[in-house]
């Protein structure tokens, strides 16, 4: 009897240990799949971003050789190249804008290439950009239909991509922290009512631009949904205004990018995404918060976190001093 317990414990503790690991496994999510060609590859790069118009995109910006700035601004050198493309499919985009305005914080979505200097160990070209799931899950969007349709269009310049780079490696890059519940921060601020909304926007996008230069952001890209939409004679009509800044902070991303961790260059510039809902006075602002680096890059440096969140934080601030309130709008 005392035999038949030991042996029966046993079998419990091994049936506890393999829930374990399989409760361990399926937490392993992939953040990002970067391919990779031999030697310094921005040349085919470039030729790759000249022909997604056969695909029906489009670059919203192209911040090429950004190394160059950095070793300029702080005199750090530790990449040969790093390069950021803005990319846009603006038909694909529309249906999806129109269902849920988050969908603006990919809109444009990364696509970033680096190489580190030469080294025996690494003298490839990486690129590559969020995995969907990731970017998915980030704006919180659960609806199967609008998942396939963002995964397709992601997939559709995936394709172009490995037929034109014709990558020869890979890497995968996985996290085993959740992303955070609340992946996007949203916020809104009431605007005394007006006949003139463009005049509105501009004047806006003026003071944003002018605020954020003083805490030392640059805007690195900009699209006018509302207008782009106009422009192509397609219906837009559930908001009055809607559009996307680029945002980047040079000494952010220096900190990161040049200081051993260009991978994380998938994550910027960060797309700020503004929207007005058809005859109402609120203007709404999201954008994918800094814990989503965090969390889905491992990042265990506290005192980096620390300073990533102050970034974050500051970005908060300067959205208050225009008049916004932080608010969770119906969002699990």
């Amino acid at each position: 009897m005392k035999l038949k317990r030991v042996i029966l414990a046993f079998f419990m503790l091994v049936g506890i240990a393999q829930a374990d690991v399989q409760s361990n496994m399926a937490e392993v999510k992939l953040t990002a799949e970067l391919h990779g060609s031999k030697g310094n590859a921005i040349g085919e790069l470039d030729a790759l971003i000249k022909k997604i118009d056969t695909i029906g995109y489009s670059t919203v910006a192209a911040n090429k050789d950004i190394q160059v700035h950095y070793y300029n601004k702080f005199k750090e050198k530790t990449l040969e190249m790093i390069s950021f493309f803005g990319l846009v499919n603006k038909e694909a985009l529309r249906p999806l804008l129109l269902k849920n305005p988050d969908f603006g914080a990919y809109a444009p979505y990364n696509f970033f290439g680096y190489k580190k200097l030469d080294t025996p160990e690494d003298d490839n070209t990486w690129y590559g950009h969020l995995a969907p799931d990731t970017m998915l899950d980030i704006i919180g969007e659960k609806d199967a239909d609008a998942r396939k349709s963002f995964t397709d269009m992601v997939e559709s310049f995936d394709g172009l991509m490995k037929k034109e780079m014709k990558p020869t490696m890979s890497q995968r890059f996985e996290h085993t922290k959740p992303l955070p519940k609340n992946g996007l921060t949203r916020m809104v601020k009431k605007f005394e009512k007006t006949d003139d909304i463009e005049t509105f926007v501009e004047d806006f996008v003026m003071d944003h631009d002018g605020r954020f230069s003083k805490h030392n952001f640059i805007i690195a890209g900009f699209i006018d949904f509302k207008f782009e939409y106009s422009d192509m004679d397609l219906e837009f009509d559930k908001y009055d205004a809607y559009w996307v800044s680029m945002l980047c902070h040079f000494e952010f991303s220096n900190s990161i990018f040049n200081r051993g961790i260009p991978e994380a260059g998938m994550f910027a510039p960060c797309s700020v995404y503004f929207y007005i809902p058809k005859g109402t006075n609120e203007l709404h602002v999201g954008y994918a918060s800094v814990d989503n680096w965090i969390n889905a890059l491992n990042f265990k440096d506290q005192k980096r976190i620390d300073y990533m969140r102050a970034i974050d934080a500051e970005v908060v601030e300067t959205f208050k001093e225009m008049g916004f309130e932080v608010v969770t709008l119906g969002k699990d």
